[in-house]
């Protein structure tokens, strides 16, 4: 009997193989590949040691190895596959995913005529081709959706048609393929996207048709999760939101956590331009405890460059009630940009955000332009001007966007920094307050506030670990890695507050509208109201320092602080706050749904948990209570 290993290097650990899980269990629907083959699988993270891979898959004895190949891991997948053909020349090896489909120029080589490409959906060309293999002269020319080499000449057969009932691939959940020894679920309830946007391959691979898989299915998969125990759940589906019976089954797996325990993160990628729906599904989840947050994928603002990737965002105005819906009902949102797409420019770049804080957006992450294979922008690289440069070292296949005929390269350079200062100053609340007292009653841009904080910030010196993190990040790319966003908040909101609340303070004081005794109240609130990412960072001492503010004391995780009643307005009008004491006393309650930090978890750790907070700063933004009902 020939062994298939089925090898998925990931991002993250613990994390359910789930393309592995579909090939096996599709193929094992073919009573000959259930009589000729076993099936292993192979997962680890993608920072694993090149050679203990190595080491595993050579030591599998395996007959053929099939490869999931992403951006993330491509490099790495390489260089294992050449490892394992020097080491064990006969075997088979199948590369499949969006990174290698329909680039078979790239990744193979005539003089490895044993080496073959999947070029689209996996399950039917997998099983077929396990099949030709069992013959002794394959004939992998009658397998549709393959590229291989034979006698020196590149082949590429038929395209194979997606799978349109999904049924027909067994839930690996439900078959016994998955056990529970996960800790991350990836969950998909329909395959396709009716979206063509330049920087993205999903719509174009899918054609537009959006296939299900039967709900009660899906429905059982879930209570499979939340029975073993998986505590993170993740919706792999392109538009979440976009199907009406999305909001049920988002109940359905509020119930399972209810009976189980398990899980308690879902993650999720939101409808493009149904954000009611979405809406209601952040506040299902929020209501039943589970950590969730309201994504909203905008990329940009600039009307230009939409037209350039084509792709259409929701009005400006619906966004503004949006957020003014989730603030009330304190759900957390967070905006996702790209930087730079074609069409952008770095004062369109700059506008935008100032645009989103002006319509009340939570928190805003500019995600580096990935330029990824086979994508509109792609295969319009040339005439769009796109410069890219290499990320990811050994593992990844990354290639980063840093200019396009609209963006030099120092402007790139000059947009991640405005990021940088942003992400520290307006997504971590330390100036919230005050900049939106300046720009609605001073007539202050907030492109002007976070620029002048960039500068400010560059103007310390590459001796400031603060400063010198987002030259390292800019200057070596590291801010293709997932989790260098949150390590920066890390750095600003725990390793480094105290050196960044006197940044802050030091900028602040530096400006012309510092004399306004409004903006000093204001910048006092905002130091209080600054919130913690972990239940154990040392509380901020505020014993002196405050001209405007009462200050009155410090508990275990709150403050106690009295407003004069001629600033109550404007706190009532920076902060939501529920029921305003009469003597104008609160407490500034910080024990929120933190987790504390552990010096002996990796910075990975730190840095994804934090990411993922920031997107989430609602549930660790501080309660302004009356003292009165605090005691």
């Amino acid at each position: 009997m020939k062994k298939a290993m089925l090898v998925e290097l990931t991002v993250f650990e613990r994390m359910t193989p789930l393309a592995s899980g579909y090939l096996q269990a599709y193929a094992m629907t073919d009573s000959v590949i259930r009589s000729e083959y076993r099936f292993e699988r192979y997962a680890a993270v993608a920072k694993t040691p090149r050679a203990d891979i190595i080491r595993d898959l050579v030591g599998s004895a395996a007959d053929v190895y099939a490869f999931s190949c992403y951006v993330w891991n491509m490099n790495l997948v390489r260089s294992v596959a050449a490892a394992l053909r020097q080491a064990r020349p006969y075997v088979q090896i199948i590369f499949g995913g969006p990174q290698v489909m329909s680039q078979a120029h790239r990744y193979l080589s005539s003089d490895d005529e044993r080496t073959v490409l999947c070029n689209g959906e996996g399950e039917i060309t997998f099983t077929r081709y396990l099949l030709a293999l069992t013959d002794s002269s394959p004939r992998l020319h009658e397998v549709n959706g393959l590229s291989f080499y034979r006698d020196g000449e590149l082949v590429t057969t038929p395209k194979q048609p997606r799978i349109s009932s999904l049924d027909d691939i067994p839930s690996p959940f439900l078959t016994g393929i998955f056990d529970a020894a996960y800790s991350i679920a990836i969950l998909e309830t329909n395959r396709g996207c009716p979206y063509h946007c330049g920087f993205c391959f999903w719509g174009a691979a899918t054609n537009d048709r959006v296939y299900r898989f039967d709900e009660q299915r899906v429905r059982d998969e879930i209570k499979w999760i939340a029975e073993n125990e998986i505590l993170f759940l993740f919706i792999a589906d392109a538009n979440w939101g976009m199907l009406s019976r999305d909001i049920d089954i988002s109940r359905h797996i509020t119930i399972c956590a209810r009976s189980h325990g398990a899980p308690n993160v879902v993650y999720f990628s939101a409808a493009k331009n149904k954000p009611h729906a979405v809406t209601e599904i952040a506040g299902i989840f929020q209501d039943a405890n589970l950590i969730a947050s309201q994504p909203v994928s905008l990329q940009t603002l600039e009307p230009g460059s939409l037209d350039l990737i084509s792709r259409s965002n929701i009005r400006l105005s619906a966004f503004a009630a949006i957020q003014e819906d989730l603030r009330e009902r304190r759900i957390s949102s967070f905006v996702e940009l790209i930087w730079p797409l074609p069409g952008e420019t770095i004062a369109s770049f700059e506008r935008g955000i100032g645009t989103l804080c002006e319509n009340e957006a939570q928190t805003v992450i500019a995600y580096p332009h990935l330029l990824l294979n086979n994508t509109p922008i792609y295969h319009h690289a040339d005439e769009m001007g796109i410069v890219t440069r290499p990320a990811g070292g050994e593992v990844a296949e990354a290639r980063i966007v840093i200019g396009t005929k609209e963006v030099s390269e120092e402007e790139f350079v000059e947009g991640m920094y405005y990021f940088y200062a942003f992400h520290a100053l307006h997504n971590t609340h330390s100036l919230r307050s005050v900049s939106r007292y300046l720009v609605r009653q001073a007539g202050i841009q907030y492109q002007e506030i976070f620029a002048a904080f960039a500068e400010f910030l560059r103007r310390q010196g590459e001796a400031d670990p603060i400063i010198s993190y987002a030259d390292r990040s800019i200057r070596d790319a590291d801010y293709y890695d997932v989790n260098n966003y949150g390590l920066f908040i890390h750095s600003v909101l725990h390793e480094y507050r105290e050196l960044f609340v006197d940044h802050v303070r030091c900028f602040t004081q530096s400006q012309d509208w510092w004399d306004d005794s409004k903006v000093r109240a204001l910048f006092e609130i905002d130091m209080l109201n600054r919130p913690y990412m972990y239940s154990n960072t040392p509380m901020d001492v505020h014993t002196d320092g405050f001209q405007v503010l009462r200050f009155l004391g410090c508990g275990s995780r709150s403050y106690t602080v009295q407003i004069p009643a001629e600033y109550m307005t404007d706190l009532a009008n920076a902060i939501k706050i529920e029921t305003m004491p009469v003597d104008g006393i609160f407490t500034v309650d910080h024990k929120r749904l933190q987790y504390p930090f552990m010096p002996t978890q990796s910075r990975d750790h730190s840095g994804s948990y934090c990411h993922g907070m920031i997107e989430k700063v609602g549930n660790v933004m501080p309660l302004w209570l009356p003292a009165s009902s605090h005691k």
